[in-house]
């Protein structure tokens, strides 16, 4: 019976497959593990390297390709999607995602982690997750989060305010694939939507080790894009966040305060044809506030100084959770 589903998303990343593979077969383990490789449709090889390790491997590695014709463009959506896709061939009873650039740098980081989720006292938990080593074309790292953290539980009120656990870290029991609103998250299933939605079932288990290596290519779905636009990916998690958990209000706002600010100050920079996907995905799923953002430009007076207003609240509620040091 397998363990641990490794989940591998690769898109034109022939020059990291075998790094990424071999990080993960080199695992010291008393259990048994898979990888489910996912390529969403690669035309740089990557597919063929992908093949050549299920060739060697064909007892420890599946994988799946993705159409490209299904009219789907924005990358962030692409990527979300494949991710759910390959949820759908776990059999593990843990699963964890890993970009097809990043890789583990510990050989008993699967094993610390189950030993970690076994134990009775932490049933509370559905995952467990760690610090990650961001390694630049210099060679310079440095971990994430930035800051030091105790080894113990979070819960989603400790947690959603300001901390982010890399999904590269982060351990989880394959239960909470069941309950996933993955028709409301399809194109939005990307870093933080995925811890929050974890965090919705149970607590996050923490170890203060560094057992992932975050290459900063430039090419990811956050560092390859423009900047408004993954500020926009943000405004859609702020409204769904919203929709999914009420309760959690306050911590989402102040969570997503430095983002309405950012637009708000660079709305002049968001070009209405390069945002038509945005602008759809904001209609079809609801997203008020993004919507109203979006089509900023053809508001009349009123409503462009209601949207000033509903940015300047969220940005006093995080004066105040900056003031009060919460």
């Amino acid at each position: 019976m397998v363990t641990v589903s490794v989940i591998i998303t690769f898109y034109n990343q022939r020059d990291y497959v075998d790094s990424t593979m071999q990080s993960v077969l080199s695992q010291k383990t008393d259990f048994d593990f898979e990888i489910i490789a996912g390529d969403d449709g690669s035309t740089d090889g990557t597919l063929d390297v992908i093949q050549s390790w299920v060739e060697k491997h064909p007892d420890k590695i599946r994988s799946y390709t993705r159409s490209r014709d299904d009219g789907v463009t924005v990358t962030g959506f692409r990527a979300s999607r494949n991710r759910l896709d390959l949820l759908t061939h776990v059999e593990g009873k843990y699963f964890i995602f890993l970009d097809g650039d990043d890789y583990f740098s510990d050989e008993n980081k699967l094993q610390k982690q189950v030993d970690i989720l076994e134990k009775d006292e932490n049933r509370d938990c559905v995952a467990c997750s760690h610090y990650i080593e961001a390694l630049y074309p210099d060679g310079h790292k440095s971990a994430l989060p930035v800051y030091d953290l105790p080894e113990g539980k979070f819960d989603l009120k400790s947690y959603w305010t300001k901390l982010y656990f890399h999904t590269d870290t982060t351990l989880v029991r394959s239960s909470v694939i069941e309950k996933l609103p993955t028709d409301y998250v399809i194109n939005n299933f990307n870093d933080n939507m995925i811890t929050f939605l974890f965090l919705l079932q149970g607590k996050i288990y923490f170890m203060p080790e560094k057992m992932a290596i975050y290459l900063q290519t430039g090419d990811g779905i956050w560092t390859g894009q423009k900047a408004v636009v993954n500020q926009i990916r943000n405004m859609f998690l702020y409204d769904m966040c919203l929709t999914l958990s009420p309760e959690s209000k306050a911590q989402t706002k102040i969570r997503f305060a430095k983002t309405w600010r950012y637009l708000y100050k660079h709305r002049s920079e968001i070009i209405a044809g390069e945002l038509e996907p945005f602008v759809r995905e904001a209609e079809e799923r609801g997203l008020k506030n993004s919507e109203l953002f979006l089509k900023n430009r053809s508001l009349g007076t009123g409503k462009k100084l209601g949207l000033a207003f509903r940015t300047a609240g969220v940005l006093l509620r995080f004066c105040v959770f900056k003031a009060i040091g919460r």
